[in-house]
């Protein structure tokens, strides 16, 4: 049986003026316990939170199939309620999702810190909570995309992974592409990071240059109580374990270039 993996929210990590996330996210799942009525919950988020000026109502369906013999089949496709809203800061740069089943926050780059994300985040939930009444919390998931540009000067990507992608020994092929997952268990903790690395080929004429991948999600699903007050605590470690894989799957001169 591996060890307790011994996580410490308060160990500090490289400041990365130029970090190369292009999204980070949180995802809280849980299910609204106070009516949900458009109306009511569309006024409210206007009201209280004015720097998110565009609203988009979003309603679940259901499809439903009827299959006889010698028929064909016959479906029916009805709107089955409001599932929830869709706001998006007025810079276009924060979006968030109040739903009857959960509550997410990004934030598109450029990504300024961990303080005024997690600030912002917790801001919001605030307004769900207190909209939505929910009383436990089944999920969590905190996302961060990067994207390192390559540069010309360092296409190898041994400046890039600690550990890189290798061809057979003594053959000298051409690298093509490249796409590497791993998913990992914390033993004794309620956490699972998934790690995707993967190239991003160049785009539109070389616009968009080609680019490293580094997908780090980490996620929790054993649920809790709000009252238990573990949220943040949660939060903070989900935090730990995504630093802990970034700067462990990134060489430190990678690093470098990005302070």
């Amino acid at each position: 049986m591996a060890d307790e993996t011994n996580i410490d929210p308060t160990e500090s990590f490289p400041h990365l003026s130029k970090a190369p996330i292009v999204e980070a996210a949180f995802d809280i799942r849980a299910r609204a316990e106070l009516p949900w009525e458009e109306k009511a919950i569309a006024e409210q988020l206007k009201q209280r939170l004015p720097e998110y000026p565009v609203t988009l109502a979003q309603h679940a369906f259901q499809q439903d199939f009827q299959f006889g013999p010698n028929q064909p089949a016959q479906g029916t496709y009805q709107e089955s309620g409001l599932k929830g809203f869709r706001l998006q800061s007025g810079d276009n740069l924060h979006i968030t999702q109040f739903n009857r089943d959960g509550f997410v926050f990004s934030r598109l780059a450029p990504y300024e810190s961990w303080e005024y994300f997690s600030s912002e985040l917790f801001r919001l939930w605030d307004i769900y909570a207190d909209l939505a009444g929910p009383s436990q919390i089944h999920k969590l998931g905190l996302r961060f995309i990067n994207r390192i540009k390559l540069s010309p000067e360092h296409q190898d990507l041994r400046y890039y992974l600690v550990v890189p992608p290798l061809t057979a020994p003594e053959l000298h092929l051409p690298f093509v592409a490249f796409l590497h997952q791993d998913t990992f268990a914390i033993p004794r903790l309620p956490y699972f990071v998934n790690i995707v690395k993967t190239i991003q080929l160049q785009q539109d004429l070389g616009a968009v240059g080609p680019a490293l991948i580094v997908d780090i999600d980490v996620s929790s699903e054993q649920p809790f109580a709000l009252e238990d007050g573990i949220l943040k605590d949660r939060v903070a470690e989900m935090r730990w374990l995504k630093n802990k894989f970034f700067f462990g799957n990134i060489t430190p001169e990678a690093v470098e270039a990005f302070r």
